[in-house]
């Protein structure tokens, strides 16, 4: 009756040592399939540094920034599909805008979002902004951070000037360009407002 029990305790003792064996194989199988040959190795390092060159320099290039040369000839052609919204130039000294109203179409309908702010800096001016003669706005004070409004389409949004020579950037998303103006104290800027089919 000995025997037996000593018998059965050498099959798991050789079972386990089995399990132990195959464990250790496996390890060493995997860690021979990481190694790599020097010229894998030598491919990998140089696929990461173009990949590293590659978001370096478009970062660089998509970063959206314009110098004030260029900024002031979108400006001076009053509309920009170039300027990102919020943009501020650094100096807004050569800057001379009249008063102008604008026509913007192609508009889905329904209603438009309409980005405003002041492409010049922080000036603080203030402005009255309506919609079809109704004050969505009494007193907007301008900032070069861009505040958004939700406008009717069709409607005619009015950017009336209250305090401050205003210089100021709008910006309909939808239409994807940005247009600059400028408006005095009392007077009126008028953007008409209307989708691409007429009902």
């Amino acid at each position: 009756m000995n025997k037996r029990p000593y018998m059965h305790n050498e099959k798991k003792q050789d079972k386990a040592s089995q399990v132990k064996n195959l464990i250790n194989e496996e390890r060493e199988g995997s860690s021979q399939k990481r190694e790599l040959t020097p010229s894998a190795k030598l491919a990998r390092t140089a696929i990461g540094l173009l990949a590293l060159i590659l978001t370096i320099s478009g970062m660089a290039f998509s970063s959206g920034t314009m110098s004030d040369e260029a900024a002031l000839d979108e400006i001076a052609n009053r509309t920009s599909t170039e300027m990102e919204s919020g943009f501020v130039l650094d100096d807004a000294s050569q800057v001379a805008l009249n008063s102008q109203d604008f026509a913007v179409g192609n508009f889905d309908g329904g209603t438009a979002r309409m980005l405003i702010w002041d492409f010049t800096g922080d000036s603080e001016d203030r402005v009255q902004i309506m919609v079809d003669g109704q004050i969505i706005r009494e007193s907007h004070t301008l900032t070069s951070n861009a505040a958004a409004y939700s406008v009717p389409v069709p409607s005619v949004v009015t950017i009336q000037g209250l305090e401050g020579q205003a210089t100021y950037a709008v910006k309909f998303p939808e239409r994807k360009y940005t247009i600059f103006n400028a408006v005095a104290p009392g007077g009126a800027n008028a953007y008409t407002l209307t989708p691409s089919v007429l009902p």
